[in-house]
């Protein structure tokens, strides 16, 4: 039969003669030649069809009704399909014309101009059929998966999802296995059943199932995610889910109580303020100063990665924990090399929350926290005691003898005696505290379909301190996209924050040193300015300080911009760039009334002072990287390389004024003017900073595996001759679980992990200024030339940066099905050079110069375990106990005397020197023998050993050392069904301390000292008479007592650190309410502190318990 063909690309020819004419060249043009240049085998455009038993001409036509393809067919052949039915709904035309020609025998492709040519599919001996699959792979939420490995087991043959992920695979024969795998999903493993005669393709619906504890077994730098088995480095990955158990809706905290590398060093004199930001350092100091007052920058301080940008310690301390995705501690070279030059002192990677597809979903969480303070730390005298102390110290017994002064301090001791006798024993300490209410909310709207995404968050995060007039309150909002089109990725995380604070005026200590034989007002129940004010005495009353309108208050604004651009070109490679932007704007203000007490000697014109201070940031961050990851046999191969810029400009300018009338006027616009020689400060910091890496990881049939990473730097940091450096790491890991002779003789063994790593990190948390000459004008100083100007900064050109050689040796192991993990890490890391301030002599016109000298060697153990007395997580029911422990030890050498000025002031003052070969955190004071019996005086040792009553800060030695011998955290968790619990206890072991309280409260009372409220033992245990086996000296001696080894004390320390009860519920009656799920929770902090010695805690601000109740639900 002759064949007539049909061409719908000119349905409006009227003359079919010509159309018989042209009909075979131009069959022959599009077959022969179109064909060889078809644009591919996918037809994106999606269509609608509620179509039933029609003609296939009829199903073509409607299909190019809906979109822009035109289709050319043999109307004969096509006559063959028969009569077909078929009803879609936003379907791509490609996927529908699979289904309706491949199990037919036909077969499609897209040529150039949108045009479809239908075909019959080859039936020539010589060829064989082509067998083919197509599919959709999804998580268990619904959302598509693009990157989905998919290969024919046994074979090297596979594709990969694409952003859609669908995916169409043709098979060598009809017959075989298919492996899914997916970074956080469990493998699948599909049987593909033999093809039924006449059937050529079938169609598959894959939902992948997340792996258990899926982000702890891989590791996610920021730039690179990697199977953790693979990985040669020491990291630590965990989940919001591990971080809300742990009773704090700070994540640091949380970190702090899940991980002994991470610590965050308890802050004596600032206890729990809302607005003071936690020192924290991962395993120990890289730098020697580790006080951040030395330095304008932290130099201790991990690196911070949010979503793969740089970030603050400010913006990750107050991130909304309801946002987080996981967290990941990087410790060692092999981890931290990718950002080796910022990285000497660990990385903690966030990863936020991404929206996900499906019906619009609507969480909501909410936190109420009660903040009670804790004084369990004072240990105050009475009103009794107190003046029981005075009179045995003397304080009623005048100097200088005469009968008018004698009948004065009688009167005044009487005076006294008679409010005690009264009853009055004022408890200052309660006074400016109260139970913190404090309460946070999240909402976070998420949805989208197929190629766009998108999340909306709101929050707000109110923080009432345990001191009154103490406030933080955050409000957040946060918008992700995520746009996807063929083999491209868009997404952009936008995000505010507004923060507004207020610090009480009056520090918590002046409510401490108040004496409680006064009361807090007068007979008329007002509050006097003084406690007590005559020849002798003077206590001003902090309540008068509290009432006044002097004020202590700022407000903040960040901006963050994240958008991160991702190409696949095929299934191994990835091309990806990056840009952040963020802004950050801090006024701060603060104002004293010129009724203050602190005034009081203060002439009139200079009462009252007001001091204005505002920081902008501008930072910006840029980068471009490429990854290529491979499975060649038993290969296992991953590259990365790139590049990124930061440029970072700060801006801190201010003034202060004074004088101001007394009411009301409490602005600068009221103030007399700037005080003597006072002028506005401003000062701008401008850094910038380029590198570019290298990564590469191998594993050779998951067994031996390695890491190599390199990273070229330059950074203005640094002195002009200095400015780059080249950083590097070597990991290697070995999986003996992965064996022949581990498998078949150990199968209780399911992982046995040897890791070693090296490499040299460099750190850049210093200030911009460090190589800059720099001068001050001094206006007191014209002169014939002008303005005169003197000496501010000797800037150091040749300023080398500071690395640090990170060593590290860890094993993990799991066994027994899981129940038993054990992770032990030996580190090891010596900075040299080192970067450090030294004093200068006064004739060079600075008073300090930064250079490099001298090293510091820090090296330790890490240990963690966990084992499960119950494992059933079919039936929700497990039962685990875990515990971790760290200890560690510090040296610096090749100091020198480079530091003399600063160990001669700090003698007297303070316990830290720094000398060769000595731990920086050793406690330097003179050793004493104690309380001499016989005559009450302290006896010392001299160098030598022999015992002498001559004080010499020379005779200094090691007395003891602030960090503990050995500290961790050790508790529980049991999951039943919905039921949540676990409990978790700090415990801190052979560390010494300088006992303050001893030092300054019970001796070194001076006459003024009097004057203040003091510490019981310093009435109790003093030396009276020859014989008295006591520890402290007479208590009529007002000699200064110096600093002495006798106050040096061991304290171990127990600590309920956090106990959680949460309940889940997933089904029954919360779905009558329109919630896919509904949790509540109770939780406490801090619940106890159990310590072996009695030393003040929160000087200027109390430490603080928390108990906290939240509610959470999805609908």
């Amino acid at each position: 039969m002759k064949k007539k063909w049909y061409l719908l690309l000119f349905p409006n020819y009227r003359n079919r003669k010509i159309l018989r004419v042209m009909r075979w060249n131009i069959v022959l043009i599009l077959v022969c030649v179109l064909q060889v240049a078809a644009i591919g085998v996918s037809a994106q455009e999606k269509v609608s069809l509620n179509l039933k038993d029609v003609s296939a001409e009829q199903v073509f036509r409607e299909i190019k009704r809906q979109t822009k393809y035109d289709f050319v067919y043999n109307e004969e052949q096509c006559r063959d399909l028969g009569k077909m039915s078929v009803n879609v709904k936003d379907e791509p035309v490609g996927k529908v014309l699979d289904k309706l020609l491949l199990d037919r025998g036909f077969s499609w492709d897209l040529l150039e101009g949108g045009i479809i040519l239908i075909k019959v599919q080859s039936k020539s001996s010589d060829k064989r059929q082509e067998f083919k699959i197509t599919g959709k792979v999804t998580d268990q939420s619904g959302e598509v998966l693009p990157g989905v490995a998919i290969l024919i087991k046994g074979t090297t043959i596979g594709v990969a999802t694409d952003a859609n992920g669908e995916f169409s695979l043709v098979l060598p024969k009809d017959s075989v296995v298919l492996v899914f795998s997916f970074i956080g999903m469990e493998t699948q493993y599909v049987a593909i059943p033999k093809f039924k005669v006449g059937e050529y393709h079938q169609e598959l619906k894959i939902t992948m199932q997340e792996e258990k504890v899926a982000l702890e077994d891989v590791v996610v730098t920021g730039i690179f995610t990697r199977k953790k088995e693979s990985f040669t480095g020491s990291a630590s990955t965990y989940t919001a889910a591990e971080l809300k158990t742990m009773g704090s809706q700070n994540i640091l905290q949380s970190l702090k109580t899940l991980d002994p590398a991470f610590a965050i060093l308890e802050d004596n004199q600032f206890g729990s303020d809302p607005n003071r930001l936690p020192n924290m350092e991962i395993r120990g100091k890289s730098s020697v100063l580790g006080l951040r007052d030395e330095l304008d920058a932290d130099p201790n301080q991990p690196l911070f990665i949010l979503d793969g940008f740089e970030s603050s310690l400010a913006v990750i301390n107050d991130l909304d924990i309801n946002r987080i995705e996981s967290i990941t501690i990087l410790k060692d070279a092999a981890s931290t090399a990718i950002y080796g030059s910022k990285a000497a002192n660990g990385v903690v990677v966030v990863e936020t929350v991404k929206p996900k597809s499906g019906e619009l979903q609507v969480s909501y969480n909410g936190n109420l926290n009660l903040s009670m303070p804790d004084l369990t730390s004072y240990n105050l005298m009475n009103a009794r005691e107190k003046l029981e102390f005075e009179r045995l110290a003397g304080g009623y017994s005048p100097a200088n003898w005469s009968a008018e002064k004698e009948i004065e301090l009688n009167g005044l001791y009487n005076g006294k005696l008679e409010a005690v006798e009264s009853g009055v024993n004022t408890y200052w300490l309660a006074e400016p505290l109260r139970t913190g209410v404090n309460q946070k909310h999240s909402l976070y709207v998420q949805g989208g379909e197929g190629r766009f995404l998108f999340g909306l968050g709101v929050g707000y995060n109110g923080i009432s301190g345990v001191m009154k007039e103490s406030l933080r309150e955050i409000i957040s909002g946060n918008i992700d996209l995520i746009y996807r089109m063929e083999k491209f990725q868009f997404s952009n995380k936008f995000s505010i924050n507004v923060t507004d604070i207020e610090n009480p005026v009056v520090p918590f200590q002046a409510y401490a040193e108040a004496n409680p034989y006064f009361k807090k007002r007068n007979k008329d129940g007002i509050v006097e300015k003084w406690l007590e004010k005559n020849d002798y005495f003077e206590a001003f009353n902090p309540l008068w300080n509290d009432n006044l309108n002097s004020r202590n208050e700022g407000k903040n604004v960040s901006l963050s911009n994240y958008f991160v651009a991702e190409y696949f070109p095929t299934q191994e490679w990835r091309i990806r760039a990056r840009l952040g932007i963020t802004y950050g704007n801090n006024d701060a203000e603060v104002f004293y009334s010129p009724e203050d007490t602190r005034f009081e000697d203060t002439e009139v014109l200079k009462k009252g002072e007001y001091t204005s201070t505002n920081t902008r940031l501008n930072q910006t961050e840029g980068e471009l990287s490429v990854t290529w990851a491979k499975i060649l046999g038993v290969h296992r191969i991953n590259l990365v390389a790139g590049g990124n810029f930061n440029a970072s400009k700060s801006l801190v300018q201010g003034y202060s004024v004074q004088g101001f009338p007394n009411g009301d006027f409490t602005y600068p616009s009221f103030s007399n003017g700037y005080p003597e020689h006072g002028v506005p400060t401003f000062y701008e910091s401008v850094s910038r900073s380029l590198n570019g890496y290298f990564n590469v990881g191998y594993s050779f049939d998951d067994r031996y595996l390695m890491d190599f990473s390199l990273r070229s730097s330059g950074s203005s940091v640094f002195g002009s001759s200095k400015k780059y450096n080249t950083t590097w790491s070597v990991g290697l890991g070995w999986n003996l679980h992965k064996e022949k002779f581990i498998q078949s003789n150990f199968s209780w063994i399911n992982l046995l992990k040897l890791r070693a790593s090296i490499g040299n990190p460099g750190n850049q948390n210093y200030d911009s200024a460090q190589t800059l000459l720099t001068y001050a004008f001094q206006y007191g100083s014209m002169n014939y030339f002008g303005l005169g100007a003197v000496l501010d900064q000797v800037g150091n050109s040749d300023l080398k940066w500071q690395t640090t050689l990170d060593k590290n040796i860890g094993i993990d192991i799991t066994l027994l099905n899981k129940r038993l993990n054990i992770t032990v890490d030996y580190f090891h890391k010596v900075t040299d050079p080192l970067l450090i301030r030294i004093g200068m002599p006064l004739s060079s016109g600075t008073p300090t110069y930064m250079t490099n000298a001298g090293e510091q060697t820090s090296q330790g153990v890490t240990a963690t375990a966990s084992y499960y007395i119950i494992q059933n997580f079919d039936k929700r029911f497990s039962w685990m106990v875990r515990a971790n422990l760290r200890t560690q030890k510090n040296r610096i050498d090749k100091i020198g005397d480079k530091l003399s000025l600063l160990n001669a002031s700090g003698k007297g003052a303070n316990t830290v020197r720094y000398y060769d070969g000595a731990d920086p955190d050793d406690i330097w004071a003179v050793k004493s023998e104690g309380i001499d019996p016989a005559n009450g005086k302290e006896l010392y040792y001299d160098k030598n050993g022999n015992y002498t009553y001559d004080f010499s800060y020379d005779n200094e030695v090691i007395c003891g050392n602030t960090r503990p011998k050995i500290e961790g955290v050790w508790g529980t968790s049991l999951n039943w069904k919905g039921l949540s619990f676990s409990l978790n206890f700090r415990y801190q072991l052979g560390a010494d301390v300088f006992n303050e309280a001893l030092f300054n409260k019970v001796e070194n009372i001076s006459t003024e000292g009097l004057n203040k409220n003091q510490d019981k033992r310093a009435l109790y245990e003093r030396w009276k008479e020859p014989g008295d086996l006591v520890r402290f000296k007479d208590i009529a001696n007002a000699a200064s007592t110096p600093m002495s080894s006798r106050f040096v004390q061991e304290e171990n320390v127990l600590t309920l650190e956090s106990v959680y009860l949460g309940y889940e519920f997933y089904d029954g009656w919360i779905q009558k309410l329109g919630l896919s799920n509904l949790k509540v929770q109770v939780s406490m902090r801090d619940v106890f502190r159990a310590s072996s010695i009695k030393s003040e805690r929160g000087i200027s601000y109390p430490f603080a318990r928390s108990l906290e109740a939240g509610l959470s639900f999805n609908f």
